[in-house]
């Protein structure tokens, strides 16, 4: 992408990279040929699962008529219903927004069926009697029954604030059975507020008496704004059906660097369902820095005095961006009623401040943080309030008409005390925006 100053890293990541969290609790199948839950092991799923399953299989949705990705043309619908899949909801993220994919991360022609390494994938089991499965080629004695997930995705950085992410997750077989599935990006970053969430999910797919699915989505991780996105890893949920009772065998190593983020439930019986990831990978943004995003955009003015006219530059609205975006406390002011104390930046409050501008648009001119003189138990001395006394070139009075939408911005981004002109005496020149202490 010469021109655009965007820099693409494309997945997979080199295999062996650590999980920042780790993956669900559970027996998951380590990344090693030969691996599959035993006969023994299939026992010990319990009634209780195979009741679970059961109730999935009676809810079970028909293709026709359902939201996702659309089977291609030559799979025959007609008979047998796909599997449905667990509600996989995002979490909603300031910062996180979903895109249209990028059509070009999906071969058109779609994955192919192809010989795999035994001990590869996940197989079928010994055929019950009657039929076999029905093969996609001619029935190869050293090329059982299979199907292989493949999970790939890219991040496009734009800047040093913002990535894209497209991620896909695709399931290819060598026999025709009913699946579903849905791909989803998983935070990984350590010490984020979201790290072990679904942050973003894609569209599922539905097919039945075929051999191929893929979901694919995209999102905008505006690192300004969300805490985290730094590391992610994209989930895989899967379904899978057997058409003619054949149970399933085994789940065995997986292609580089995916693994298994739950055990496969519901070997030995003829409905399976497993949750795989690609590996935890980075695209690129840095540690997560708000007061460093406010202290560089013109539009958020910061003050550089203080609204009386004493003389504490340690505290003025600037010096506490400027102190925090260092990784310093910020100072009350030696004039208040508690004096030179070192104070935090509230998190969620700068996030409200760089989306009132980066969300909403507002311009704004802010006269005071921590420091400055306010009422003795002001939430400005413990660095969680704010003061704005121009908002959009206009100064914060009564017949300013962007007060009340200012204000209503600020209680969405969770200011639990909001004042200004008409509110009372005090707050007549200025909007007061306060988080919970």
């Amino acid at each position: 992408m010469t021109g655009t100053g965007r820099e693409r890293d494309e997945l997979p990541i080199p295999q062996g990279m650590p999980a920042v969290v780790p993956a669900p609790t559970g027996p998951a199948a380590p990344a090693g040929p030969g691996y599959g839950i035993d006969r023994a092991g299939r026992g010990s799923v319990g009634s209780r699962r195979r009741r679970w399953m059961a109730g999935m299989l009676a809810s079970a949705l028909t293709l026709v008529g359902l939201l996702g990705q659309a089977v291609p043309a030559q799979a025959d619908v007609s008979k047998d219903p796909a599997p449905s899949l667990p509600s996989r909801a995002a979490q909603a993220a300031p910062g996180v927004s979903g895109l249209t994919p990028d059509a070009g991360l999906r071969s058109s022609a779609g994955r192919r069926t192809a010989s795999v390494p035994p001990g590869t994938g996940i197989t079928l089991g010994k055929p019950k009697a009657g039929p076999a499965p029905r093969m996609v080629e001619d029935p190869d004695p050293n090329n059982p029954p299979t199907c292989v997930p493949y999970i790939s995705g890219q991040v496009t950085r734009n800047g040093t604030a913002l990535a894209r992410v497209d991620y896909l997750a695709e399931i290819v077989c060598n026999f025709y059975l009913a699946g579903a599935g849905q791909a989803y990006l998983i935070e990984r970053t350590s010490g984020a507020r979201y790290n072990g969430a679904v942050i973003a999910a894609a569209a599922p797919f539905y097919f039945s008496s075929y051999y191929y699915g893929y979901s694919i989505g995209a999102v905008l991780i505006d690192g300004r704004i969300y805490d985290g996105g730094r590391q992610l890893e994209i989930g895989f949920d899967l379904a899978l059906q057997t058409l003619n009772g054949t149970p399933w065998g085994g789940c065995f190593a997986l292609p580089a660097p995916q693994r298994y983020l739950t055990p496969c439930y519901g070997l030995g019986t003829s409905y399976l369902s497993v949750s795989i990831g690609s590996g935890v990978f980075s695209t690129g943004l840095p540690a997560y820095n708000p007061a460093a995003a406010i202290r560089d955009i013109p539009a958020i003015d910061l003050l550089t005095s203080h609204v009386g006219g004493q003389n504490d530059p340690a505290s003025t609205a600037r010096q506490n961006i400027v102190d925090t975006a260092a990784g310093l406390p910020a100072q009350t002011s030696d004039f208040s009623h508690v004096g030179r104390t070192s104070v935090n930046l509230d998190l969620d409050m700068l996030r409200g401040i760089l989306s009132l501008h980066l969300q909403n648009g507002f311009n704004f001119r802010v006269t005071a943080i921590a420091g400055s003189r306010h009422g003795g138990t002001s939430r400005h001395y413990v660095g969680k309030a704010f003061d704005v006394d121009t908002v959009n070139g206009a100064r914060v009075n009564a017949s300013n008409p962007f007060n009340q939408a200012f204000k209503d911005a600020c209680r969405a981004y969770g200011a639990t005390e909001v004042l200004g002109p008409g509110d009372d005496a005090d707050h007549g020149t200025h909007i007061h925006c306060a988080w919970p202490r």
